[in-house]
Formats: structure tokens, sequence, C-alpha cells
């Protein structure tokens, strides 16, 4: 593994996806999910979900991904970002960490899953 930020990250908006996307041949790192309704959410609200592919993993890769669906989120008039993570990934939750959120709310889903909600106001980001 090299350097934590060793190449330039860009998210790129493709077939109403999110992906992210690093070096100079771009290379598809891994995925964001933004949904602005859904289970749970208040108006305003935006869920974000993430995935990043295991030889990507360990660079801030995910972090600094989040953060920019972040500023386009509050771009398109999400007000707060949610971010749902199941309690037996604490990767993810250090990721949401490191992107300013907090953790807030259990929720247990109608399938019986529980998840911890991490927050983060959107109106205090750049747009």
């Amino acid at each position: 593994m090299g350097p934590r930020h060793p190449v330039q990250l860009r998210v790129v908006l493709q077939r109403g996806r999110l992906d992210f996307r690093v070096g100079a041949d771009e290379a598809l790192a891994g995925t964001i999910d933004l949904r602005f309704t859904g289970e749970g959410l208040a108006p305003g609200q935006v869920n974000v979900a993430y995935g990043l592919y295991a030889s990507w993993r360990g660079r801030g890769l995910a972090t600094r991904a989040v953060l920019l669906a972040s500023q386009y989120a509050a771009a398109e008039g999400g007000e707060e970002a949610v971010i749902q993570v199941d309690p037996e990934n604490p990767a993810s939750a250090a990721v949401a960490r490191r992107a300013g959120f907090t953790r807030g709310k259990q929720l247990h889903r109608k399938d019986g899953r529980r998840f911890d909600w991490y927050i983060r106001d959107l109106r205090e980001l750049p747009h």
C-alpha cells in the first residue's frame, strides 16, 4: 500500500450512479449511491451508500469520495446526509466519522436488520 492520497480522485455521474475513479487512467475504484427519498428519510435527507473495491482500500479514497458526493448532494438541495452502517462493519463507520459524520440513531428496517445512522449537516458544506 502506498501513501494515503497517492492519486487524484474524481466522482463521475454515470448511468444514474456516482462512480469514483482514480489516477490518470481513471480506474474504477468504487461506487456511491445517493438517494433523496427512502425508508426512514425525512424531507431534505439524503442517504449516502458506498462501496470500494478491495484493492483500493486503506488509502482514504472512500472518505474523499463521500465528501465529494456530499457536496454534490448539497448542491442538489440536500440538507442532511445519512450513512446507514451495519454495526458489524467498523471500517464503514470509520469512513463516516472521517468524513465528518456523527453517530445518530439506530434504525431497525422492516426486514429486521439494524443499522447505525451517521449524520452530517450539508448546509455547512461549500456548493
